[in-house]
């Protein structure tokens, strides 16, 4: 029985670490995503106004497979920006199969974000999906400020894909 076991752990561990792999058709390159995320937004005092949000993420693949994400948020009210390393951070990109898909959790609901690339890597088209609980989205803006969303949509994406390492000075 042990045996059985361990061997179906080995199998389904295999199976598990080939779906998430890096294709080799898109290491050593860098992927740039970018759209802006529009709708309302209610402040901890209440009020309520509309609000866009330009949103940008680069994602390098080593050629180990391991991704590098470098994120940017602006609006009106602020600028946030860091530097998430392979296995760091908030939200989780892998591959699926050809496709990167990214997870971006908030207090409540999450963003989907999904990079579909051509046979030969050499172009890719995003798909981003805004997920709520009610038609309410909770989550932080680029002020710091925790915000209340509705009607979140997302307008003018984006995606390229370059060879070489973007963060590399």
């Amino acid at each position: 029985m042990r045996t059985i076991c361990l061997t179906a752990s080995i199998v389904f561990a295999l199976h598990a670490s080939c779906a998430f792999a890096a294709p080799a058709g898109v290491l050593n390159k860098t992927i740039t995503i970018s759209f802006a995320a529009t709708g309302m937004s209610k402040s901890p005092d209440g009020q309520s106004k509309g609000f866009t949000t330009k949103i940008s993420r680069i994602i390098y693949v080593s050629s180990a497979g391991r991704l590098f994400s470098r994120f940017r948020a602006t609006n009106r009210g602020g600028d946030r920006s860091g530097e998430i390393a392979p296995g760091q951070g908030k939200g989780s990109f892998n591959f699926q199969g050809d496709r990167l898909v990214g997870v971006i959790p908030y207090e409540v609901g999450a963003r989907q974000i999904t990079v579909t690339f051509d046979p030969g890597f050499s172009s890719c088209s995003v798909n981003v999906i805004e997920g709520h609980t009610g038609g309410i989205i909770r989550r932080k803006a680029p002020n710091g400020v925790m915000y209340e969303l509705s009607g979140v949509t997302t307008t003018s994406p984006s995606c390229s894909i370059q060879s070489g390492n973007a963060f590399a000075s």
